[in-house]
């Protein structure tokens, strides 16, 4: 058995990525998903920017990027171990769900974290934040056909939400200075 050299990999991944483009231009692009998830990218750190104190902004900005940084590692996991798919995409070369991982997520989660100042109060506002993600929006972009599972289920999408909303707050209360009450 041969096998394939790193310059007849590139040549494939040229090809996919050509065709990737192609696709994103005459199947995803001004299309109705195309401009929802323009304003997912958008109007969330509006929201964002007038529901958070300004004194507190970084710190909950903070959060938002962690959760942000670990919801595009996990999606270009999950995306090129075929768990999972985005039929329709803003950009055709950014990583998967731009606006749900640099937005919509960060947002949400950094909102429950930004209100739920107790441990008791924060989790209970991740597990409803975390059911709202998992049970409703993900099956509602499945229908809009803007997501696809493939070997994946909803219920590790609700554990995960939880787990990683729990590990950045563990964390960052031990790295930044606690915030106010």
């Amino acid at each position: 058995m041969t096998y394939p050299s790193y310059d007849e990999v590139q040549d494939i991944r040229s090809e996919i990525k050509e065709t990737g483009y192609q696709y994103w231009l005459h199947h995803d692009l001004f299309t109705w998903q195309w401009w929802v998830l323009l304003i997912a990218s958008i109007l969330p750190w509006i929201i964002w920017g007038y529901l958070i104190k300004k004194e507190h902004r970084l710190h909950i900005f903070a959060f938002a990027m962690s959760m942000g940084i670990i919801s595009i590692i996990l999606d270009v996991i999950g995306v090129d171990t075929l768990l999972w798919g985005y039929p329709i995409k803003l950009f055709f070369m950014v990583p998967p769900l731009f606006p749900a991982d640099l937005t919509v997520i960060p947002v949400a989660f950094s909102l429950a974290y930004y209100y739920g100042k107790t441990w008791r109060r924060y989790f209970l506002y991740i597990v409803i934040t975390s059911f709202v993600f998992s049970y409703v929006i993900e099956p509602l972009f499945i229908w809009a056909g803007m997501y696809e599972i493939h070997n994946f289920s909803h219920w590790l999408s609700f554990i995960g939400f939880i787990f990683i909303s729990l590990l950045i707050r563990w964390f960052l209360e031990r790295v930044l200075p606690l915030r106010e009450q």
